[in-house]
């Protein structure tokens, strides 16, 4: 499969472009580490609370991180798709970037779970009663899924061929 993108991108203008500009890939790893710290930051604070911790911060409140976690997602995104393009040989065979792929596949699922069923469960809850098991489910997985993916993020440039 990624071996189909990766010559879909091969040889494009983009891909050219971004190989051509010396100084667009150390700016493309910032806005990706931004964009990391924003949708970490935020989703641990969010998740940690919904699995029943920090009780000092409102369900409520936590809330408003989440515009902050989605701009940084959409900044991984786009970057991270850049990174593709301006190396796809390298990255469709990295079993570092395909751990994370599946990493990142497994964190959305999560979301959609979150917003579907998790989300109208406890947004009738109380301040003082206990997180639903369901929900600190949901909450851990994400926090180890995106956690993974850091993980596997920073094993990109070190591991080979899967």
């Amino acid at each position: 499969m990624w071996n189909f993108f990766a010559d879909l991108a091969a040889d494009s203008a983009l891909n050219q472009w971004i190989a051509e500009t010396y100084w667009l890939w150390p700016v493309m790893e910032i806005i990706h580490f931004i964009g990391l710290t924003l949708l970490l930051g935020g989703l641990i604070i969010v998740d940690l609370r919904m699995a029943g911790h920090i009780q000092s911060i409102t369900r409520a409140s936590t809330h408003q991180l989440l515009p902050l976690v989605i701009v940084g997602f959409v900044l991984n995104v786009v970057t991270g798709v850049l990174f593709f393009y301006g190396d796809p040989g390298r990255y469709s065979i990295n079993i570092g970037f395909q751990i994370k792929m599946v990493l990142v596949l497994i964190a959305g699922l999560n979301a959609l779970l979150y917003h579907w069923r998790v989300f109208p469960i406890v947004e009738k809850l109380n301040e003082g009663d206990e997180t639903p098991l369901l929900a600190r489910a949901t909450a851990y997985t994400s926090l180890t899924m995106w956690a993974g993916v850091l993980l596997a993020g920073r094993l990109i440039p070190y591991v080979g061929t899967g």
